[in-house]
């Protein structure tokens, strides 16, 4: 049989593992919230370098006087214009008929041509009449992609409103 020791000897090795043991509990534990802490400092960097771009500025009040823009629809629609906007070489041309397919003439037109991912990079430009209800303007757009167009024309305090998307070379 054999002997197991239980005196002084087995007390001060357990020790000895216990202050082994005990030194890197600490530097666990400062290792897990380091850790913790360096993973959301770069959060909170990235957060600050990106900041949120807003879609629609005043949203909530757009969305409360969304029945007057439905109203303004329908007036709209009951003009009965039909339009077509090319964007090619530069140049931006718009072309309105009313519900008889007679060119729209004497109007004052203004485009806008937005890009979805920079709005530094939005531009808008008045069109001048060439005649049988076309309009044209040239205007260099800053970059290439996907763009959108919208279009006004005013005639009579009437109003219409057109938009079209158009890929710039």
């Amino acid at each position: 049989m054999t002997a197991i020791s239980s005196g002084p000897d087995r007390a001060s090795a357990q020790a000895a593992i216990d202050r082994r043991r005990g030194r890197f509990v600490p530097w666990i534990i400062a290792g897990f919230y380091l850790s913790f802490m360096t993973t959301l400092i770069g959060f909170v960097v990235i957060a600050y370098r990106n900041p949120p771009s807003e879609v629609t500025a005043d949203a909530y009040e757009k969305g409360l006087a969304y029945n007057q823009i439905l109203a303004k629809a329908s007036v709209e629609d009951a003009l009965g214009w039909h339009s077509t906007v090319v964007y090619e070489r530069d140049v931006v041309r718009f072309e309105v008929h009313d519900s008889r397919r007679r060119p729209v003439t004497g109007a004052t037109v203004k485009a806008w041509f937005v890009h979805p991912a920079d709005a530094s990079s939005d531009r808008s430009v008045d069109l001048r009449p060439v005649g049988d209800g076309i309009y044209e303007a040239s205007l260099r757009l800053p970059r290439p992609g996907l763009w959108t167009i919208h279009v006004t024309a005013e005639k009579q305090g009437r109003q219409y409103q057109a938009a079209d998307s158009v890929e710039v070379h």
